[in-house]
């Protein structure tokens, strides 16, 4: 029997020969979550349950020719609701082809907390990862994003053929936000996007990078340069990255690392790791990179600073994505902290835009905190943000988890109405778009008029608790 990689090859090439390419290969159901447990993991006001599915599709690889490549999909159970926004979501620097999303991973769950608020959440492996063959190109930004906007292709597709039980179309609306390697890959994907005009078919309402290296040539360069560095295999994976897709950096890897490193780091980056993590990498090498870097190879790129000429050089440069001009909001979340990726990347590229004429770009500080640290308060706040700007999926808060429940009018300007049409008290709370709680009131009336004149204009999330049963809907203060 032919492998099954080699037989879905197959199947994007026959489809080459057809009207139109075909993104979409197969869809496997990995699990069902209910909000309740993810609701705990994340601290978020979140209503709907979670199917995750591991999605196989076609794409293209560095050279532009036919590949395949694999992520995670994870939509709201909702038999009432239609209309939800897409969500993306760029997963985290890995070195092991098993360590993405596809894989039911520990970042699997972000997807899955961002769809529990009522997303539809695309999650990438990138080429290379998960069913995708060969090596990584990590941190480059074209096929980041190609691989990234041919995976939500191969889910509309999927909704148009009917693949996926219950799954209804998307309304339109694109939000793109990842963390670390996936901050660079969601910045990458935006600017994609806009440089190519595709904003009518990845309508982007914003998109919010999280402590990612968009400025590789320099607050990133100025990161891996220091008398030490915390992730030394971040810089041999990068130039193994570079040396797979541009070929001019070396002909081996005893031409720019010192012996043993040249020999150590081969079956890391051999494009069939399945079993090397990068924590594995790190400890085998120093921490200073003039301890197993070449020297020579070394003083030539930093002789080349000033111009970029070294070969090196123009690889970071052509993967920089902090100096551009976007028409849709940006707000890029950092920790002062952070020793992997700095947070003078936020702030070059919060410069260089706002320099070029952007009018809502931001980069926001969430504190001192490492890098790990800054994960769930940036992820918190680009949901948060997200909730204020995506479009309702159309259904009654009866629809919810409380049957005979009604809010209105929605939107508000002072006074909105609950009416319950059954028996008990309940509790109400409303919080504001960061998840602070502004109201809290009980009552066991069958209709409840709160007023919220005091409150400022914006989104809110009333929540609603009646015994074991909650619902959760998103009001907008006029």
């Amino acid at each position: 029997m032919f492998p099954t990689k080699i037989i879905l090859l197959f199947a994007f090439i026959f489809t080459l020969g057809t009207s139109q390419a075909q993104y979409f290969i197969s869809a496997t159901f990995l699990n069902t979550m209910p909000p309740e447990n993810l609701m705990l993991a994340s601290g978020l006001p979140l209503t709907y349950s979670v199917d995750t599915y591991k999605i196989i599709y076609n794409t293209v690889d560095v050279d532009g020719s036919p590949t395949i490549a694999s992520g995670a999909f994870c939509i709201p159970v909702s038999p009432d609701c239609q209309g939800f926004p897409l969500a993306v979501y760029e997963h985290g620097t890995s070195l092991r082809k098993v360590d993405v999303p596809s894989e039911d991973i520990q970042e699997t769950y972000i997807g899955r907390i961002f769809a529990a608020g009522g997303y539809q959440v695309v999650l990438p492996d990138y080429l290379g990862m998960g069913e995708g063959p060969g090596l990584h190109p990590y941190c480059h930004g074209e096929s980041e994003a190609t691989a990234t906007l041919d995976m939500i292709r191969a889910v509309r597709e999927a909704q148009e053929l009917a693949e996926i039980p219950g799954m209804e179309p998307d309304n339109g609306e694109v939000f793109l936000t990842g963390y670390s390697q996936g901050g660079h890959a969601a910045m990458a994907t935006h600017k994609y996007i806009e440089d190519n005009n595709l904003l009518e078919e990845f309508n982007v309402i914003a998109s919010a990078p999280c402590s990612g290296p968009y400025e590789i040539t320099g607050a990133m360069a100025d990161t891996i340069l220091a008398a030490s560095y915390s992730n030394p295999g971040y810089i041999i994976y990068m130039m193994a990255s570079y040396q797979h897709v541009y070929g001019n950096l070396y002909s081996s890897y005893s031409d720019i690392l010192k012996s043993p490193y040249d020999e150590i780091v081969e079956p890391y980056f051999d494009g069939n790791n399945y079993t090397l993590g990068m924590g594995s990498l790190n400890n085998q090498l120093p921490q200073e990179i003039q301890a197993f870097v070449e020297d020579s190879v070394l003083e030539n790129f930093l002789n080349a600073a000033s111009g970029q000429t070294h070969p090196i050089w123009q690889a970071m440069a052509m993967n920089d994505n902090h100096d551009w001009l976007p028409a849709r909001p940006i707000k890029m979340f950092y920790c002062s902290g952070d020793e992997q990726v700095s947070f003078q990347n936020a702030l070059a590229a919060e410069a260089a835009m706002t320099a070029n004429g952007a009018q809502n770009v931001e980069a926001i500080s969430k504190g001192d905190g490492m890098h790990n640290d800054c994960v769930l308060p940036s992820l918190t706040d680009a949901f948060y943000w997200f909730e204020s700007l995506k479009t309702e999926c159309t259904a009654d808060i009866s629809d919810l988890g409380i049957k005979g429940l009604k809010l209105y009018p929605n939107p508000v300007n002072d006074i909105f109405k609950l009416e319950f049409q059954g028996q008990g008290s309940f509790t109400v709370t409303i919080r504001d778009h960061f998840g602070r709680k502004v109201k809290s009131l009980e009552s066991s009336f069958q209709l409840q008029e709160i007023d919220v004149s005091e409150l400022a204009v914006g989104p809110y999330f009333i929540e609603v608790l009646l015994k074991n049963k909650r619902a959760v809907i998103k009001l907008i203060k006029a």
